[in-house]
């Protein structure tokens, strides 16, 4: 790691970024980024991430003393070129951060490096996203690529560049209510088909008594206000049905569908006839 001391005249980009200031330096005519605005936006630990980064990034990593934006005095900043962020970023798992600072870890994983990017380029961002939800109501989105990060040990960009895709966006912010429910159905299908399940996973059989669904079945879990808060994907051995459903269901098939009591007295007068 270099120890470097420029200018600070018209050599720093400062970079609004929901409520955080980043920014982006330029050494040698490329772009690098300070690294502990980042860190501390996101909620973690500045001084093991500074070790991870002098270890895995090393080449990359330079120390700049200089005044930024803001600043009343010129320090040292450790700034990581601008071309390993995403690098940097894809070593933090999501789920093993504290709940409370996970929303904020993944907003500054598909979003951080592109933004910083976009201002380096072109000064600004342009065509900023209006969120049409939340966070509340993507928060179960979230949670169904949790589950299926945890289940299949894929990694959270191809999911959300799926359902980005899919639904022809950038972001998941600028994903309707519909669509959200939407794209939890359709993430669930495509672990039903198959196609997010790990190559040396079996997939499971429907057992033949209980009739076949189609692929992208989701549980949703609804607030009084009808606000979709929790999500449980059904694979191919699970069927949703009441009650009487059920006993109905079973009972056409020749299964003796009753309650304890009853069975065991029609058992007792049985036993009873015959002596």
């Amino acid at each position: 790691m270099s120890n470097l001391a420029i200018k600070p005249t018209e050599c720093t980009i400062n970079v609004p970024f929901y409520g955080s200031e980043l920014y982006v330096v330029n050494h040698n005519d490329e772009p690098y980024t300070p690294m502990k605005p980042i860190v501390e936006g996101m909620g973690m630990d500045w001084k093991s991430q500074f070790i991870k980064l002098k270890q895995r990034f090393k080449t990359c990593v330079v120390d700049i003393t200089i005044q930024l934006p803001g600043d009343n005095q010129r320090r040292s900043v450790i700034c990581l070129a601008l071309r390993k962020l995403s690098a940097w970023l894809n070593t933090i798992s999501p789920n093993k951060v504290r709940p409370e600072i996970r929303e904020r870890v993944i907003r500054y994983q598909e979003e951080c490096d592109d933004v910083l990017y976009e201002y380096w380029t072109k000064g600004q961002v342009t065509n900023p996203r209006k969120s049409e939800t939340n966070v509340d109501d993507r928060t179960p989105l979230r949670g169904l690529v949790n589950r299926i990060m945890g289940k299949t040990g894929i990694h959270y960009q191809p999911l959300y560049k799926m359902i980005h895709r899919e639904f022809g966006v950038n972001h998941i912010d600028e994903l309707t209510g519909k669509q959200i429910a939407e794209a939890m159905e359709y993430l669930a299908g495509k672990v039903l088909e198959g196609e997010l399940l790990p190559k040396d996973q079996a997939r499971s059989t429907l057992p033949s008594a209980i009739p076949r669904h189609g692929p992208g079945r989701v549980l949703l879990y609804l607030n009084e206000n009808g606000q979709v808060k929790d999500t449980y994907p059904l694979t191919e051995d699970q069927v949703v049905m009441s009650f009487d459903a059920f006993v109905s269901y079973f009972r056409k098939k020749g299964w003796i569908v009753a309650p304890r009591d009853e069975v065991l007295g029609s058992l007792a007068g049985a036993v009873q006839k015959i002596c």
